[in-house]
């Protein structure tokens, strides 16, 4: 049975995956700071102590883990952030991951944050996350490097750029994904898979009118641009990336998801972006702000909740079990933040099953 504790725990994917797995495992601890993730957390899930935050907690009074997940806070790394890096309080939490990792030396961690990691300040950032954890005997991608850091883990480390709907689940979603090893061992990231799922297969088939757009909506989008066409649900098959920015209100969300009916993508005065379709059969990346919409017999709606939480790769079950604790506008975002169930199993494969 290995012992898990999760930082930035969110709604539970490295337990669901686990799950999904089959592989016996011990919920030492959770930690999140959004007391409403915690609450859909504690449904899914039952850590032996759920901390509230990981800059106040006690490292040493945990005990020793054989796997540790954490998707520290990305905004600060993402294109849609600030992109201040370690200069922003989000961003300097990764100091708190590294700090852990140095006190509980896990066997094994894995780190997620978006693709934007790679290039924010032309690379120093990333270089120096990969220091942090390399230096002082560790190994980067199978290469031993010069240390330019004194306190480095010298774990051995390996990261790679994964997307969602490389692995069963139509929605275009990058990752970078590092996975670091207390003992020396080769490691290969899983392959792609077929996307034989499409957008239709993860929709609802009654669904509440509360998420369709008024015609008054519809046509405030036609006298923005006409030029734009409506698209058509069944030629629209991979959605965009879900975020975490549902924390919009009446005009300013339907502003939003105005600017989300067209093929392509639309600036708004919000500084959001919005797209109706993709031809590639996936959905844009989910955010936390479900800014996107489907179109179907001439009616526009947004994803219901329980279509973000499909394209997350939780199951109903888990879905209406956090349901039960939580509102729609908490739902959307706690399937923003999440990582992909199904991206995490076949990483987790790879590790133990292999």
């Amino acid at each position: 049975m290995i012992k898990v504790g999760t930082d930035f725990s969110g709604i539970g994917s490295p337990e669901a995956s686990l799950k999904r797995l089959g592989i016996r495992h011990h919920n030492v601890f959770a930690c999140d700071i959004d007391k409403y993730a915690e609450k859909s957390f504690l449904e899914l899930n039952k850590p032996d102590k759920f901390y509230k935050d990981i800059t106040t907690r006690n490292y040493k009074e945990v005990p020793q883990l054989d796997l540790y997940v954490a998707g520290f806070p990305c905004q600060s790394f993402s294109m849609a952030g600030q992109r201040k890096g370690f200069n922003e309080t989000r961003g300097t939490l990764f100091f708190n991951v590294a700090e852990f990792i140095k006190v509980n030396q896990p066997e094994c961690f894995i780190l997620e944050n978006v693709k934007g990691l790679l290039s924010h300040d032309s690379g120093k950032t990333y270089q120096t996350i990969t220091d942090v954890l390399t230096n002082g005997g560790g190994t980067l991608n199978g290469q031993m490097g010069m240390d330019t850091i004194e306190d480095g883990l010298g774990y051995h480390v390996y990261t790679q750029v994964l997307n969602t709907k490389d692995y069963g689940i139509p929605q275009n979603r990058e990752r970078i994904f590092i996975v670091g090893f207390k003992h020396w061992r080769t490691f290969n990231f899983p392959v792609k898979l077929p996307l034989l799922n499409k957008l239709k297969d993860i929709l609802e088939q009654d669904v509440n009118v509360k998420y369709y757009l008024s015609q008054k909506m519809i046509n405030r989008c036609l006298n923005y641009e006409r030029s734009l066409p409506f698209t058509d649900i069944n030629k629209k098959e991979i959605f965009n990336c879900i975020t975490a920015n549902y924390a919009k209100q009446s005009s300013d969300c339907e502003y939003i998801i105005a600017h989300s009916l067209y093929p392509r993508s639309s600036k708004t005065n919000k500084g959001g972006t919005g797209h109706l379709s993709k031809q590639d059969g996936t959905t844009y990346c989910l955010d936390t702000g479900n800014n996107q919409a489907i179109e179907k017999d001439k009616k526009i709606r947004r994803l219901t909740p329980l279509e973000c939480w499909r394209l997350q790769g939780f199951t109903d079950e888990e879905f209406y079990k956090a349901k039960e604790v939580n509102s729609d506008t908490q739902l959307y975002k706690q399937a923003g933040n999440s990582i992909t169930v199904n991206v995490m199993v076949e990483i987790l494969k790879k590790i133990y099953l292999k």
